[in-house]
Order: structure tokens, then C-alpha cells, then sequence
């Protein structure tokens, strides 16, 4: 190769360099210390040097043919082998390698004014391709690391978990993973930026929580809001993958691909204390209070033609959202109830909402749409308590039975009108199967536990087990007429006459009702 080909090349070289983005060129230059770039640059001098080698022996240093040898392989052969590997080196860094140790707070540098110019596509495929697995092993190692005890923390002692910690971050990747996720993860912009858009990212990083010593409450709540606010698709379609199963997270996670629901409810330890109902309660709240799109919606006539649009409205996705996570709560026996009480506020908020002069069809079971979110609450309240006596655990059947009551005395005690006698004695009539299903299956905990809380909330619907008499003469008129019209036959057909004369004993004469 002539000095002038090589200069040819390299000059195209430079060219293509300098056509190469500004930020690009950065992005590159930080997976090598500046030491490695002054090396280069003295490679290249090096390589003019081979390159022109015989040009400077024969015209201006003669004593370099003491460096030549008659036999010896050929400067432009050296140069070519030279040239190899200057360029090839760099080139395996940057597709196989990894970024310079001491280039960390460039990147972070970088990656925050490509968020300030809102290069938010091209920062999401840098974290994805370099960060996103990083941090969720960070954050699994965060998860098991040793507890600090509280005198250790006043006293600032060194302890086991500071160990723990320092050998967590020894690795150069999980350094790098845990300065990303602290300053650009954790960043309220990026996360308005880009979670609508590429919600699987936090997803992923989500997944890694596995314990509640990894949490994030703002971050969570700060994602949450951003997805349901924006109504993302991806977030809306693993809704409905899930609304179309009774099996739990895990389960659903196994058959079909569930990454975002799976990752912020599934560790329900963690789901808690990153208060994960917090910003879809809200949220919803806010939405049957001002959205008046979403208001004209479910004051419409019921239409089961029409069903799928409720996807459309916050109101109908917080409530699915709610029955999944109460569910995983369910699932995993876990103690929080992930304040399953939203569903009073929505009950109350809906009735609210039903306007006083209308012409719904009372005979209907659900005539507005309203009707019908109202009764998904109460069905996936049910659902619950079925739940627990099927998983033969304890924890949500008190939750559950304070807020079921609290909403069934809120749609006994609504005028005529805005909910009919049809629609509320439909309620009772169910939660009096419900009673009697679990009398049959006494034996287990849970179910005696439902039975208890249940007759409780029989008698005192509005305030479960808090003391007072909140019944009324309208309340007691509509459990009669329920019980009056409730299928007593197959029970006394199977000999179960016993179960019948316990809820006449236990819930109907303590309030002056029975046959």
C-alpha cells in the first residue's frame, strides 16, 4: 500500500468521523480512558511513521536504514499489520466491551442533556443495550442484602451489609447500573418521557425488587401514574390478557407475556410498600369527578355490544387494575390490603354520578354503565372471598367484608331511582349465597372467619364491627324481600336445613326479620 492510499483512507476516515453525530462521537469516546485515547493518537503517528518510512529514509534521515534489514518483512507490511490492530482494538472495545472506569459521570453527563434535547429514543436504546440488566441485578442485590441494625445506622458503624454493598458494586457494570439509576432511572422527566413509551424498561428494572429492601416508592408511583394517565396500550392489554383469567400472576406470566402487571405486582411485599394502588386510586378518583368524557360514557344505557369501550375510561381500568392486585394479595397470602377501601370511594362516587331524573329500565340487571362498574366492584369483591376459602387463607376476608358492606348500605340506602329495588336486592341475594357457600365448607379457617364477618356486616353494614346501629327500615325491607326471594330448595333438599336455620338464628332474628 503507497502512503498516499493510506491517506486516502484515513482521510475518508476523518470524514466519516466528523459526519458522525456529536453526541455519538461522545457516546464512543466513553468506552476509552483518556490514556487509551493518547496511546491512539500516538498509534497513528506511529503508523504515518511505518507508512512513509522508506520516503524519510531516502530523503531526510538515512541512518534509519540501519532499522531496515535485507531480508526483513517490508514497512508497508508492518504498517499493514499495525494498522490492524490500532483499529481493531477500539473497534471490539466499543462492540463487545464496555464502558471506561473512569468515564461514569461523562456518561451520566451525556445521558442528562440527551434528556434535556429530548433524545429520548436514542437514550432508551443506550440504557436497554448497556444498563437495563445491570440494574436489575443491582437491584436483586439490593433485595437480599443483610439488615442494618438501628444502632448500627446512629453510630455509623461498618457493618456485614456494608460489605455486602461494597462487593454488590465492585463490578464496573454495576457501578455503571447503579449511577443510571440513580440519576436518569429516577429522573421525574425521564420517567414523564419515556415510560408512556417504553413502559417494558421499567418493567424490567421492576422485576429486579424482588424484596421490599430494593423498593422505590416514588419511582413506582411516579411510573403508575404515567401509564394509566397516559392509558398506555401495552399497560391496558396485559389488563386484559389478566381480566380473562382466574389464575394468578405467576401463572398468567407462564402462558402469555404480562411484563409490566408482573413486575409491580407479583412481589406483593414490595408492591405494597411502593404503594402501588396509591396512583390509580387517585387517579380514578379524580376521574369520575372530572372527566366528562368518561361521565357521558357510563351514564349511557347499558349496551353489552358496547363493553369493550370501557377500556377507554380510567374508571373501568382502575377498578380491573384493583381485582388483580388484591388478588395477587390473595395469592401470595400476603398481609397488606393494598387499600382495596378505593372501591368505597369509587361506589360512592358513581352513585353520585347517576342522575336523579333518568329513564334506566329498573328491571334490567345493569341498566347504565354505571350500574355495571358499580356491580364489577361488588362481583370482584365476592371473587375475593372465594378466593381466599379456595387458597384456604386468612388474610383479605376482614378488608374485604368492611368494604363490601360499607358499598352494599351505600346501594341499599340510594333512592329508587338512581338504583333500583331490583338491583339491590340482586346484591343481597348474592351475598347470602356467598354466606351460605362458605357454611358448607365451615370446617376450613377462612371460612368460618367469612361466616363471622359476614353476619357481622348482616347487621351492621355500613360500619362492619366499629360499634352503633346503622341499619335503617329501608335496609331491613330490602334483606327481607331478598330472603324472601332467596332459592331455599336446594338446601333443604340436600338436608341442609341446618345452615338455613343458622342464618335465621344468626343474622335475620337478631334485627326482628325471620319466616
Amino acid at each position: 500500500m503507497e502512503v498516499t492510499d493510506f491517506l486516502t483512507i484515513l482521510g475518508l476516515g476523518l470524514a466519516v468521523w466528523a459526519l458522525i453525530q456529536k453526541k455519538e462521537r461522545k457516546f464512543v469516546l466513553l468506552f476509552f480512558s483518556k490514556s487509551q485515547i493518547t496511546a491512539f493518537i500516538i498509534g497513528i503517528i506511529y503508523l504515518h511513521y511505518l507508512f512513509s518510512f522508506d520516503w524519510l529514509r531516502d530523503n531526510w534521515f538515512p541512518f534509519l536504514n540501519y532499522f531496515s534489514f535485507e531480508k526483513g518483512i517490508p514497512n508497508e507490511i508492518w504498517a499493514y499489520i499495525f494498522s490492524i490492530i490500532l483499529f481493531g482494538i477500539p473497534i471490539l472495545i466499543v462492540l463487545f466491551g464496555f464502558f471506561s472506569s473512569s468515564r461514569r459521570n461523562e456518561l451520566i453527563d451525556l445521558y442528562n442533556s440527551l434528556l434535556q434535547e429530548n433524545e429520548i429514543d436514542l437514550l432508551v436504546e443506550y440504557i436497554n443495550k448497556y444498563h437495563t440488566e445491570n440494574i436489575k441485578d443491582y437491584l436483586i442485590g439490593l433485595s437480599h442484602l443483610p439488615e442494618k441494625e438501628t444502632i448500627d445506622l446512629i453510630l455509623r458503624r461498618r457493618t456485614e451489609k456494608d460489605v455486602e454493598y461494597e462487593n454488590l458494586i465492585k463490578p464496573k457494570r454495576i457501578k455503571f447500573a447503579a449511577s443510571v439509576y440513580g440519576f436518569i432511572i429516577q429522573n421525574e422527566n425521564f420517567i414523564n418521557k419515556a415510560a408512556p413509551i417504553y413502559p417494558k424498561l421499567f418493567a424490567k428494572i421492576f422485576s429486579g425488587m424482588e424484596t421490599e429492601k430494593a423498593s422505590n416508592e416514588n419511582l413506582a408511583k411516579k411510573f403508575i401514574e404515567s401509564i394509566f394517565e397516559t392509558k398506555n396500550q401495552e399497560f391496558i392489554s396485559e389488563l386484559k390478557i389478566a381480566n380473562n383469567s382466574n389464575s394468578s400472576l405467576d401463572g398468567i406470566n407462564e402462558s402469555y407475556d404480562i411484563p409490566i402487571l408482573h413486575s409491580i405486582l407479583s412481589h406483593t411485599k414490595t408492591a405494597a410498600k411502593n404503594s402501588v394502588w396509591y396512583p390509580i386510586g387517585e387517579k380514578g378518583v379524580k376521574s369520575i369527578k372530572y372527566d366528562n368524557e368518561q361521565k357521558e360514557f357510563i351514564l349511557k344505557k347499558y349496551d353489552g355490544d358496547l363493553e369493550s369501550e370501557q377500556w377507554n375510561h380510567k374508571i373501568h381500568i382502575a377498578i380491573v387494575y384493583f381485582n388483580y392486585m388484591v388478588r395477587e394479595t390473595i395469592y401470595k397470602d400476603s398481609e397488606s390490603h393494598m387499600w382495596l377501601y378505593y372501591y368505597r370511594n369509587f361506589t360512592d362516587l358513581l352513585i353520585e354520578t347517576i342522575p336523579k331524573k333518568n329513564n334506566y329500565d329498573g328491571s334490567l340487571g345493569n341498566p347504565s354503565f354505571a350500574h355495571k362498574l358499580i356491580n364489577d366492584q361488588t362481583e370482584n369483591m365476592r371473587g375475593w372471598l372465594e378466593l381466599a376459602r379456595e387458597q384456604k387463607v386468612t388474610f383479605r376476608v376482614i378488608d374485604t367484608i368492611k368494604c363490601l358492606g360499607y358499598c352494599l348500605n351505600a346501594i341499599c340506602e340510594t333512592k329508587n331511582k338512581k338504583i333500583s329495588e331490583k338491583f339491590k336486592i340482586n346484591q343481597l341475594d348474592l351475598i347470602i349465597s356467598l354466606w351460605f357457600t362458605h357454611s358448607e365448607s365451615e370446617e376450613y379457617e377462612n371460612s368460618s372467619l367469612t361466616i363471622e364477618w359476614l353476619t357481622t356486616m348482616f347487621l351492621n353494614p355500613r360500619w362492619v364491627n366499629q360499634g352503633g346501629n346503622e341499619r335503617t327500615d329501608n335496609y331491613i325491607d330490602l334483606l327481607e324481600k331478598s330472603w324472601t326471594e332467596f332459592d331455599k330448595i336446594p338446601y333443604r333438599m340436600h338436608g341442609q336445613n341446618d345452615i338455613i336455620e343458622k342464618f335465621k338464628r344468626e343474622v335475620l332474628e337478631p334485627i326482628g326479620l325471620g319466616e
